[in-house]
């Protein structure tokens, strides 16, 4: 009986049994391996090539609607999928190198390179994604950590508009429909430079309250947002108001929300829609699960195999307005 010999970067045990040729394999796949992801309808593959070593691995299973991105502010809870039929991991060693997207995700994988060894999930066990953020900004201008008002080092306390996104992922923080990006801009197009704090920036009216965190700039009674008088004058394709106090302005091309003079109001309880950046992380675990050789002679059981992770960044991602009190992720 010969044995069968693997070597793993992370941490894992494994069983391999049976008679059969003797397998020299590197199996180079962690937690860090970055891993691709092709869909069509309900099927999705996560699959991975090493260039190096010409292995490949994948990850064929049905979820509708799956693509590593979430709603909200904070992740949900890991996706529990079933090791069966329908979702199977495969592990190969090619003769040659690949293309990872090209082998796997076409209807009919390339006929070059060949498979030399196949091994494939049994049923029984089960794959764990666990979903993360990798990073996210509002791009607004005014650095997060200027955006931790009080200062305690969570920043998903810090909601001055109280609209449910907290300041550092809102792109108007105090919800007037003019963008903090516009607010931070003196009137000579310049911000400042590194400012020490969130309080160093443009404050038309002068009573301690930056813009981009005061609702009423010029401090004439009128909150900004009541200033935009011709919103409803021309509609957007979807019928909606264009929202945008800037146009609202007098003879001399004065905003009326920088114009302590004009105090005519418009009532509009509308909000621009806050659109945002984040890549999104998976993370793909594997728990309990047993490869078979394709002759059927030798098995691989793994009690857990951190297969790889997965990234996606979104763009123009609306996160949606709740005006409940943001609560930090776990």
């Amino acid at each position: 009986m010969h044995k069968l010999i693997l070597l793993f970067v992370f941490s894992l045990f494994l069983i391999a049994c049976n008679d059969g040729d003797e397998v020299i394999s590197d199996f180079d796949f962690d937690q860090d391996t970055s891993l691709n992801l092709c869909s069509s309808g309900s099927e999705n593959v996560l699959h991975f090539i090493n260039p190096e070593t010409n292995e490949a691995i994948s990850f064929r299973f049905q979820q509708a609607g799956f693509d590593g991105r979430f709603e909200g502010l904070c992740p949900p809870d890991p996706i529990e999928i079933n090791i069966n039929n329908n979702n199977e991991i495969v592990y190969r060693r090619l003769s040659g190198s690949a293309n990872s997207a090209e082998y796997f995700c076409q209807q009919v994988p390339p006929s070059n390179p060949t498979v030399i060894e196949e091994f494939r999930s049994t049923s029984g066990g089960r794959a764990l994604l666990f979903f993360g953020i990798q990073s996210q900004d509002d791009n607004d201008g005014v650095p997060a950590q200027l955006e931790d008002l009080n200062g305690n080092g969570d920043l998903f306390d810090d909601d001055t508009d109280g609209d449910g996104i907290p300041n550092f992922l809102d792109t108007d923080d105090d919800n007037d429909n003019v963008p903090t990006s516009v607010e931070i801009i003196d009137e000579f197009g310049n911000t400042p430079n590194n400012p020490e704090n969130a309080f160093d920036f443009v404050d038309f009216d002068g009573d301690g309250i930056p813009n981009y965190l005061d609702e009423d700039d010029d401090g004439d009674g009128i909150i900004s947002r009541y200033e935009d008088l011709n919103a409803f004058d021309e509609l957007d394709d979807e019928g909606n108001p264009i929202l945008n106090p800037q146009t609202a302005v007098n003879d001399q091309g004065i905003p009326h929300y920088l114009n302590p003079e004009m105090t005519e109001e418009l009532v509009i309880d509308l909000y621009r829609p806050n659109v945002i950046t984040r890549t999104f992380r998976v993370q793909v675990v594997i728990e309990d699960v047993s490869l078979e050789r394709a002759d059927g002679e030798q098995t691989i059981t793994f009690s857990t195999l951190q297969l790889g992770n997965y990234q996606i960044t979104s763009n123009n991602e609306v996160l949606p307005m709740t005006f409940e009190p943001s609560q930090p992720c776990d």
